[in-house]
Formats: C-alpha cells, structure tokens, sequence
C-alpha cells in the first residue's frame, strides 16, 4: 500500500477547535503528509486544497462563500452547524455533506476524519497505479476469466495499433500469428488456469502486419476466497533485440566461416592417417586443430581449447595456431611452445579481467628419427594405442598456457615403432555428458578397436543435441 501522499489542509474555527483538529490530523501521519494552515477568517487559497474544516460561524453566507467553498476544495467539513432543518436541506442541496452540530464529540469528527484518510488512500494508490501503467514502457493487459481484455495500458495500444475499443471485450488472439502449433496455447492455458505464473515469447501481429516479439508473464490474479478472477500479461517488446541478435547472429556465421578456413582437412598418406570432427558449444567456439606435413617424414599436430567461448576465445586459438605454424619451421617444439606461453602471459598482463589460458597437446612426429615429441599443457590425457592394442594415458606435464611467461617446458620423447594409433580430445567430450576424466578414458580404452573415425567418438559419447561445450576429437593412425 503507497503511504506518504501530501494532503494540504486549511483549517477555519475558532483558536479552542486548532488543538483537537491537530491532533487527529496528526494521529494519521503514517498514511499521508498533512501541511496544514490555520485561520479564524476564510480566505479563498491560491490554488484547490484537499480539505477544509471550517466553522460554520466562519461562512459568510451573504457573500456567495459557500460557492467559493466548493470550488477551492475538493472535500469540506463544517463544524457546529445548527439544529436547522433549512440549514441542513441548504448545505446538503449545494453538496455539502460532512456536517457535524453544534456541541458534536470530538470522536464524531475523528470518525468522520478516518473515513475521509481511507478514501484518500484508496484514490492516491489507484491514481498512482494509473500513472504507472499510463506511463510504463511495458505492455500491461488485464483479461477476465476466458482471456477477453479488460485492461489495456497505452503503450500495448502503441504496441498493436488497435484503439483501445478495439481491444476492449476482445480475446488477444486478435494479434496473434500463426508461428505457434495450438500446443503453445493448450500448455498456456493449462498452466495459469492450474494457478501457476506462464512466462515464455509470443510473436505477434500489430494491426498493420507489422511482426512484434514480447518477452511476456501472465500471473493469475485471485479474489478473498481464493479464485481466479482476472489474469494479469506483462510484456517486454524485444523486436530490436531479436533484430539485433540476428545481425549478429549473420556476421557471426561470416567469421566462422573465415576460422573455419584455417583449420586443417583431414589427412592420409602411407604414413599417417589424421582424422577430427569439432562441434562448437555456440557459433564460434574456443577449441581448434592444427596439423601440417613439413617433409616427407615430418609432421606436427596441436590440439588446443581456450578457456571460455565466443569470438574473443576463437581468435586466441587461432593466435596460438598460427604461431605454432610459424615457429615450427625454425624452433624446437619446445621452444615454440614456450613463445607461445610468453605471448598468451603478455596479452593477460595487459588486460587481466579478460585473461585467456589454453590448454593444449603439442606433437612432433619425425618418422627419420622414429621418435615422437610430446608436450602437454594442462590439457586431458592423450590415448596411446599400440600395435599389440595394449593402450596407455599420457598425461599432463606442463603448466596451462598464459600463467607464467619464465616456464620451461618439459619435453616426453617416444618411439614411434610400436604406436598404432593416438587419440586426443578437449574436456567438453566427457563434461557434456557429466562424466569425470577417469570415466571417459575408461569408456574409450574399451572402445578403442571399434573407433573408426574422430565423429565415432563423439557417437560414443552421445553429444548430440545436449551441447554444453566445445567438443574436439582427434585420431592419428601410424600405417
């Protein structure tokens, strides 16, 4: 309930009434801000008061004051008036009505003063409760029982384009369109006439045929015993944000598109056989692949995932891919790996509340030397299958990228005769599917002999449809 609404207050009577009046007025103080002014003469005021409560000695009735009276305030009570039959008929014909005689009880007038408090309280909430519809940028709509409009604030007009008689008495499927099965209205219905609070989106149509979304809240609006009476919408007009989200969502697209022409295709000599399949958690995501042949018997691979989503983390990994395609062509593996780390530490220095860290699996693979060069930073086990299919993890054995730029990089050489296939993913494979590290490599160690393909793996996991991160995964065969 809204308190402390002003209410100016002239008081007119002899100086023995200021006392008591002032106290009652004063006992109301919790409900409205009386400022009042007292006289023992009636001067019209410079503008319409609430109230007056004037003696009725203090009418000059020779003057046409009663007239003055009734179009200064907008609520009189007149004190100690005759036991005059005439008098009373006179007041009560120019709508006089609060009129207490002469020698009343002070709780008389009290009574009288409390009616007239809760009558103000009741307009004040009412007039405040119509500005604020009248003035919200929501659409605000009050519907009977079976859903015909009873209410309708001005801006859902603006928003329709249907006058307000228009509305009125009618169900809002006047603007509705045809972008929902009657499924969407069934489980609607259902639901506000369970007693439940419906929120969800409606595409509607404004009177023109112009397309308007409203991100929208029905409640069910009960009565004393515990009915529905009424139902209440409150909409929020996202058409621009719609618009705007499928500019971006075009532009977007474009960009993946262009990262998508760094990645590398899939791979087949008599030597190796490389193989992935990437899903993005959104359009654009933070996991990418590198591999390139660099000699007839030379290959380089990386695997990376950038902590987070979106475009900032796609272009970090294609940072780090392409300094990692650049580097290997004259650095170590390690030492590459290490100018990458120094890097990614300089950008998070510059900006630390944007911080970017990968985690990633650097391979070296030179069939001249028949040994294999490993390094991983922070990234989930590798999966070593050999060729008398025993299978081991190689795990960890570096630091995560962008933590510390002085990080010397340890570096697991392996000889390659034996190996027969590796296998390498980011953490989404086993997170969308709310398993642990140990689970999945438990679950692909059994699987290892049917796994043909890098999207075999992804079956294996059943990521379809529940997407919850990016999900990268990787086979290189030795044949």
């Amino acid at each position: 309930m809204f308190r402390q609404f002003s209410l100016y207050i002239d008081i007119v009577a002899s100086p023995d009434k200021y006392a008591p009046i002032l106290n009652i007025i004063e006992s109301f103080t919790e409900a409205c801000e009386p400022i009042t002014h007292v006289s023992t003469t009636f001067e019209k005021p410079n503008f319409i008061y609430n109230l007056l409560i004037i003696g009725y000695d203090k009418i000059d009735f020779e003057h046409n004051s009663l007239q003055m009276i009734r179009d200064s305030y907008t609520n009189v009570i007149i004190l100690d008036v005759p036991d005059d039959s005439e008098i009373y008929t006179l007041l009560n014909n120019q709508n006089f009505q609060h009129l207490l005689r002469k020698g009343y009880y002070i709780s008389e007038l009290e009574a009288i003063f409390k009616t007239y408090i809760n009558l103000e309280i009741i307009k004040n909430e009412n007039m405040l409760l119509d500005n604020m519809f009248n003035s919200a940028q929501n659409s605000i709509v009050i519907t009977d029982k079976k859903g015909n409009i009873q209410y309708a604030n001005p801006y859902f007009v603006m928003l329709t384009e249907y006058d307000k008689d228009a509305l009125i008495d009618h169900s809002p499927r006047l603007i509705k369109t045809d972008y929902y099965p009657e499924s969407f209205y069934t489980h609607l219905w259902e639901t506000i006439l369970q007693g439940n609070v419906w929120d969800g989106v409606f595409i509607n149509k404004s009177k023109s045929g112009q397309l308007f979304y409203e991100e929208a809240t029905i409640t069910p609006l009960f009565n004393r015993h515990g009915t529905i009476e009424k139902f209440l919408k409150i909409g929020r007009n996202i058409t621009r944000e719609k618009m705007l989200l499928a500019e971006l969502s075009k532009e977007i697209s474009v960009a993946k598109k262009v990262l998508g022409t760094f990645l590398p295709a899939t791979y087949n000599d008599t030597l190796i056989r490389f193989d992935y399949h990437l899903t993005d958690f959104n359009e654009i995501g933070g996991d990418f692949i590198f591999f390139k042949r660099t000699s007839p018997n030379h290959y380089f691979y990386a695997i990376l995932d950038v902590m987070g989503h979106g475009v900032s983390s796609a272009l970090v990994a294609l940072t780090v891919s392409q300094m990692f395609d650049v580097h290997v062509d004259y650095l170590t593996l390690e030492e590459t790996v290490r100018q990458i780390n120094k890097r990614l530490c300089h950008i998070n220095q510059e900006d630390s509340d944007y911080a970017q860290y990968v985690t990633g699996i650097f391979i070296e693979i030179n069939f001249e030397t028949h040994k294999m060069k490993y390094i991983n930073a922070g990234h989930p086990n590798l999966i070593l299958q050999h060729k008398d299919l025993t299978t081991n993890f190689l795990s960890a054995n570096n630091l995560i990228l962008g933590i510390m730029d002085n990080e010397v990089f340890r570096v697991e050489i392996l000889p390659i005769e034996s190996i027969y296939k590796l296998v390498t993913f980011t953490d989404g494979l086993f997170d969308n599917c709310d398993k642990t590290l140990d689970q999945a490599l438990e679950m692909l160690s059994d699987s290892l002999l049917s796994i043909q393909s890098a999207k075999d793996i992804h079956v294996l996991f059943e990521q379809v449809g529940n997407i919850k991160d990016d999900t990268t995964t990787c086979i290189i065969e030795f044949l």
